[in-house]
């Protein structure tokens, strides 16, 4: 199963085109959504839960489930990685969300899980001390979604 930890930013085009090219690849892939909380202007912006759920059902071409993200998102992965029924994260977030996991090093503490993770920038202008948090490999691409 593919996890998707993701908010609405302007870049989920880019996120729902991920999700068709990882169905297309692998007809029997499973996408399960999680939102990460938000706080302030930004949570008045994002999608529901039913929301991200259709939209990423349609880029898939099949249903997706959805994880309630709880009030920390990490331990919810966690969780879910522990278990057992996580091969791979997406993560897209508004910046101010990448801002606060860059400074708790959460896009390290993810990579340490030891599955692949690709990060869609909610824009194309992430900020330099973004760009620097990421884990060791990561690439900031100029049109793609990178990995690492």
């Amino acid at each position: 199963m593919i996890l998707v930890v993701a908010n609405r930013t302007p870049s989920t085009p880019m996120l729902m085109e991920e999700v068709a090219r990882h169905a297309r690849e692998d007809a029997s892939v499973r996408f399960t959504v999680l939102i990460p909380p938000e706080k302030g202007d930004e949570a008045a912006l994002d999608w529901t839960p039913e929301e991200a759920r259709r939209l990423v059902s349609e880029a898939a071409g099949s249903e997706v489930d959805s994880l309630d993200s709880g009030p920390d998102a990490l331990a919810t992965i966690h969780g879910a990685v522990d278990a057992g029924d996580v091969d791979e994260i997406i993560i897209s977030a508004h910046t101010e969300h990448l801002s606060r996991w860059v400074h708790h090093d959460l896009t390290h503490r993810v990579e340490h899980l030891g599955l692949p993770v690709t990060v869609i920038p909610p824009e194309r202008d992430v900020p330099d001390d973004l760009r620097e948090g990421l884990p060791t490999g990561a690439k900031y691409p100029t049109i793609q979604p990178f990995s690492f």
